[in-house]
């Protein structure tokens, strides 16, 4: 049985938040049931891009205020980090506020500048990972999700919220390399497995519905969340934005590999109860479609590039040019006519969407998809 606990919170005054946060940690049986006096531990919100707390793109910067104040407390030794898609852990921290809640409480942001080779022993896709550095010097993960709707994967909660340990550039060469939408979920699985946080702690006061994970619309959900198992805590974010655990596709292939905490018999709810907080009405993305059968690469390229979700420039393009750096494929390239995106190559990752600034994207699902 995997507990998940679960705390009302409505805003991010602090002490509301630092109350949450200590509730769903006694629910659990404290933070000592994970990590103890003297460890390192890497803190690893979601700092998905420079924007201010308001904008609530990034992990809020009280939750990881509330949770790094428990640490010291126990007598840990916590650092944070991430690694942004577009700019630099320090600019990034800096713009979401995080940097300022390190320095306040004498807590280092990691360099994250460095790579280091880590085994997967159960990766089904990837036997290996190309992981920062801090993540092989720290004794425990503690894993801060904030919750968010995105293009490929529906829901970006704790188990996406991990392919930040995955060093720089590299995240893009691995959209590159596992384009198809299937694939590159079973590896965020694997990642998920290797990385094997101690605990995820969920920042669900305010989440992202519609175009997320970056220009999608704030909605209050009033909810805090912990568990140990991120899968566990995935399928209930899930139901409570309205989805079963199984509409998500990244959980459908963790239960096909018989992971454990997806079956509502399988978790045990602590705290306030689920049914408060459920959303029938919440905007997610439609599933990506994918061909989950053997067949000639050939005919899998015309499936993605006549059926799969494809993305669109808006009217509104600043041509600003962070989709340029973005596309791990290099299919966007700019123009007299504005930006534009090469459909034949384009792999359907949606990184240019969900790092576009502007909302100046969107993802346009073809008319024969909606048969399938």
């Amino acid at each position: 049985m995997t507990t998940i606990a679960i705390a009302r919170c409505c805003s991010y005054q602090r002490l509301e938040v630092e109350s949450a946060v200590r509730r769903c940690l006694q629910e659990l049986g404290g933070l000592d049931n994970f990590v103890r006096s003297g460890q390192k531990v890497l803190v690893k919100p979601n700092l998905l891009a420079a924007e201010p707390p308001e904008r609530g793109v990034d992990t809020h910067p009280e939750v990881v205020r509330a949770v790094l104040k428990e640490l010291l407390t126990l007598g840990a030794k916590p650092l944070v980090g991430d690694s942004p898609g577009v700019g630099s852990l320090s600019w990034v921290a800096q713009k979401a506020g995080i940097a300022e809640v390190c320095r306040e409480l004498n807590v280092p942001l990691g360099a994250f500048n460095r790579e280091i080779t880590v085994k997967a022993p159960e990766g089904k896709i990837l036997k290996s990972f190309p992981l920062v550095e801090e993540i092989t010097q720290v004794d425990a993960v503690i894993n801060l999700p904030r919750v968010k709707t995105h293009g490929l994967t529906r829901l970006t909660g704790a188990v996406k919220n991990l392919f930040g340990c995955v060093a720089g550039l590299r995240k893009g060469e691995m959209h590159f390399r596992l384009q198809e939408a299937n694939v590159f979920q079973e590896m965020l699985i694997d990642l998920a497995l290797t990385v094997k946080p101690v605990l995820t702690v969920v920042d669900g006061v305010m989440a992202m519905e519609g175009n997320g994970p970056r220009n999608g619309n704030l909605r209050p959900l009033g909810i805090i969340l912990a568990g140990a198992n991120p899968f566990a805590v995935d399928a209930i974010i899930a139901r409570v934005i309205g989805l079963s655990p199984l509409e998500v596709p990244l959980l459908t292939l963790a239960a096909q590999r018989g992971i454990p905490g997806l079956r509502e018999e399988e978790i045990q709810i602590r705290g306030a109860q689920l049914t408060e907080f459920i959303l029938a009405d919440f905007k997610v993305p439609p599933a990506t479609t994918t061909i989950s059968f053997r067949i000639p690469k050939i005919v899998t390229n015309l499936f993605r590039r006549y059926v799969s979700a494809y993305p669109v420039f808006k009217e509104n393009c600043l041509q600003c040019g962070i989709c340029l750096q973005a596309c791990p494929a290099q299919v966007i390239s700019k123009g007299r006519q504005g930006m534009t995106i090469d459909d034949r190559r384009c792999i359907r990752c949606y990184c240019c969407h969900e790092f576009c600034p502007h909302d100046a994207i969107m993802i346009k699902r073809p008319f024969w998809s909606r048969f399938l």
